[in-house]
């Protein structure tokens, strides 16, 4: 696997933090550009499944994704350098902009600004759904996932419920139907091993 320096790895988070609109619901395209097609760190299939564990830990989910992928490119220490990569503009725009936020939000050109943002946003999230749906969704037992699921969510079913069922559900179809299949790309992969020198 292509090796990364962490500095470089920073920055390629750091980018991904100043564009990502939207929290991290449209953070899988840029990843998938970056990480997967530029850099060739990660597959798409582990990128999915990064994304679909940061469903269940608390916190960001983008920077619950940046942490496991930057694990995956160079360890613990790439967990933290893309943590940090991914948050840090955000930061950064809140100290920034805080000071003079209520001046500028009235006027027309800034509200426009955030309308045609929204809009990008819209579209970065139907990306995320097209990539997610990809990998995900492939056989008449994931269908029956996504239906429930979709289901309990026009319902109002809170979101951790429907998290945890479908964990469960998995659960369920492992020892219900047994069969010989590679254990998924987060679970087999590993990180590379760090230099000492750096």
């Amino acid at each position: 696997m292509k090796k990364i320096s962490l500095i470089k790895l920073f920055w390629i988070f750091f980018k991904i933090g100043l564009v990502l609109f939207g929290g991290g619901y449209a953070i899988l395209p840029f990843l998938r550009a970056e990480m997967v097609d530029k850099e060739k760190i990660c597959t798409m299939e582990e990128i999915t499944n990064y994304y679909a564990l940061s469903q269940c830990f608390p916190g960001l989910v983008a920077g619950n994704v940046s942490m496991f992928t930057g694990y995956k490119a160079r360890g613990v220490m790439g967990a933290f350098a893309a943590v940090f990569g991914v948050c840090l503009p955000a930061y950064l725009a809140i100290v920034i902009v805080f000071s003079f936020l209520s001046a500028i939000t009235g006027y027309p050109v800034i509200q426009n600004i955030f309308e045609v943002l929204d809009v990008a946003v819209c579209v970065l999230i139907l990306l995320t759904v097209l990539e997610l749906w990809e990998f995900s969704v492939f056989d008449k037992f994931t269908t029956f996932i996504f239906l429930a699921g979709l289901i309990c969510a026009v319902l109002n079913v809170s979101p951790f419920l429907i998290v945890i069922g479908a964990g469960m559900l998995g659960v369920f179809r492992h020892f219900a139907f047994p069969k010989d299949k590679a254990p998924c790309a987060c679970c087999s992969s590993t990180p590379v091993q760090e230099d000492e020198n750096e």
